[in-house]
Formats: structure tokens, sequence, C-alpha cells
């Protein structure tokens, strides 16, 4: 595979020959994806969703959790070692599209703006945060809304409601009223769930380096 820089969001020594986008639209309720794959299956409750992460691609040459990097448009709010807040030992509900899964291990978060109060560029953070991923061929476990506040959906909401975390410079989680999108991928004999948001302001990227 031919070694290639990605040379706007993300810093990453990084070696692709793909570089399918999947957000397209400004407005991210209308933003679509190249790279979609069918939700896990699932059997019973909440909860119960299972990953086969032998089926997992291994990402490969893409340096070292947290793995991504804003180049000069962007820049990491209360940057530190890469990361926004860091929580050593966190749980993280997954959704999938039908169901959640249920992860623990180190949590980072990072929160992405335009640098020199610029004009936080949604469509270009998302393309770029979606190029990067399909280069490494981490497996999209959804992209979508968040579910719809309805009877059917309680369950999940509720589940989802417990991604919120009191980190050492804000409170954080992922927001009810936008679309996210959550992938999968393995690298150096770990695995990585990564859960990613963004609005008119900002970018957040929520990835968990699973415990073993």
């Amino acid at each position: 595979m031919k070694k290639t820089a990605i040379a706007l969001l993300l810093g990453v020594a990084l070696v692709s020959c793909k570089n399918n986008g999947k957000k397209a639209a400004e407005n991210p309720k209308d933003s679509t994806s190249t790279s979609q794959v069918e939700p896990p299956k699932v059997n019973g409750s909440v909860g119960t969703t299972a990953i086969d992460w032998e089926s997992i691609p291994e990402a490969k040459e893409i340096g070292n959790f947290p793995f991504f990097k804003p180049s000069r448009e962007f820049k990491i709010l209360d940057e530190k070692a890469g990361l926004s807040e860091v929580f050593e030992n966190e749980k993280l509900e997954n959704y999938t599209g039908k169901d959640i899964y249920t992860t623990e291990g180190k949590l980072g978060v990072l929160v992405f703006e335009n640098v020199d109060g610029q004009r936080f560029s949604q469509r270009f953070f998302d393309q770029n945060i979606s190029d990067f991923l399909t280069s490494i061929d981490a497996k999209q476990l959804y992209n979508g809304d968040y579910p719809a506040n309805e009877t059917a959906n309680e369950a999940i909401r509720k589940k989802l409601k417990e991604n919120q975390w009191n980190g050492k410079h804000r409170t954080i989680g992922l927001s009810d009223d936008e679309p996210f999108t959550v992938y999968a991928f393995r690298n150096n004999g770990k695995n990585y769930i990564v859960n990613i948001q963004t609005n008119s302001a900002q970018g957040y990227i929520f990835i968990m380096e699973l415990k073993a």
C-alpha cells in the first residue's frame, strides 16, 4: 500500500490507498456514508450486543493512542498528551443501530475547534475524520441520528445518557440532539472503539482503549 500523508485535519503518519469520504452535506442530519455496514446482530435486551473482534481490521502504522492529531486549521482544547480529557478507568455505551455494546477501559476525549476564532467547518472536519478511519479500514458500527425520544427507544436512550463524564476542564458527553458515528478497530494487540460527534462549533472524538 502506497504511503501518503493525510494533510488536512489529521497529522498522523499513515499509509493509505483509500480515500473514500462519508459526509458530503453541511447539515449533519443529511450526511451519508460510503462505508456503512450492517449493525451487529443482537439477541435480547439492551447491553447484549457482542462484537467479534477477530473480524475487526488491524490498523497499522498509525502512531500511538489517541491516534488523532489536528492540522493547522484546528486545535485541541486544553490539550495534554494529545487529549482534552482522559479517564483511565471508565465505561462507554456504544450504540450499534439496534442495541448497546458496553465497553470498559481508558477513555480519551478530544475537543476540536478552529484556530484563531475562525468559524468551525463541520463538513471539513467530518470528511477528514471519515477519510482517516476509512483509510485504516476501521469498521463502522453505526452512523446516524441519536435514537428518537419514543417508547421503543427508552431503554437505549437511558443507557446512552450514561455517556457523561466530569473531567478536569469540563463535563462532557454524547449529545442527544446531534447525529454521531461509531467505529471499531484494532492496533498493536489492543481493541479500540471510537464515537464521533460534531456540531456547528466543535468536533468531539471519544476513543476508548478496551481493557484486555
